[in-house]
């Protein structure tokens, strides 16, 4: 399941209200820069927790979000956050910018995933499987590195929900599973 799946319902229409305003606006590039930003200060944990506890100001909560943002985001992005202040929906900022880049995505014929190996990968060779994993499925690829060590070698590319398993670790498991399924018969 990727992370956009997990956007709840209140995120989504957020999410999809800024965009068609944005896209409209021709805005798009800002506020995603915005949602970029805001995905940030929303992944420390401190100020996540903070964020989703109802028992904090929510004034309080608008202000530290302002003095954390500053004042960089595009107005658009800045109407969103008085919104939700206003709205005591807050809870919801940490969803909202995951849901609003599967939209840009969508929109620009992105498809993200992530590219494991055992090993580091060099920027060509990232680029590589971008561009050819792009020309296979007519679109816009873009793959975050994980390393991994016990993978052996090879790489395992999940985009979506569909997993391409080219490492050793994949090719031995699918060879004992062959032998486990071989049926040799009684003498």
């Amino acid at each position: 399941m990727s992370k956009q799946d997990h956007a709840g319902g209140a995120a989504q229409r957020y999410a999809k209200a800024l965009f068609e305003v944005a896209l409209e606006k021709q805005a798009l590039e800002a506020v995603a820069q915005d949602m970029e930003l805001l995905a940030q200060v929303c992944s420390d944990p401190e100020v996540g927790a903070w964020l989703t506890d109802p028992r904090a100001d929510e004034n309080r909560k608008a202000e530290i979000l302002q003095q954390q943002l500053g004042d960089k985001v595009h107005p658009l992005s800045g109407n969103l956050l008085r919104v939700l202040a206003r709205r005591k929906r807050q809870a919801a900022l940490g969803q909202i910018p995951v849901a609003f880049q599967a939209m840009v995505d969508r929109h620009q014929n992105r498809l993200r995933g992530t590219v494991e190996t055992a090993v580091a990968l060099s920027a060509e060779q990232k680029s590589g499987l971008e561009s050819s994993l792009g020309s296979r499925l007519q679109r816009d690829v873009c793959l975050e590195v994980q390393e991994d060590p016990q993978l052996l070698g090879g790489v395992r590319i999940t985009l979506g929900s569909t997993r391409f398993d080219g490492t050793v670790r994949g090719r031995l498991e699918r060879l004992r599973q062959r032998l486990v399924d071989v049926d040799l018969g009684t003498r």
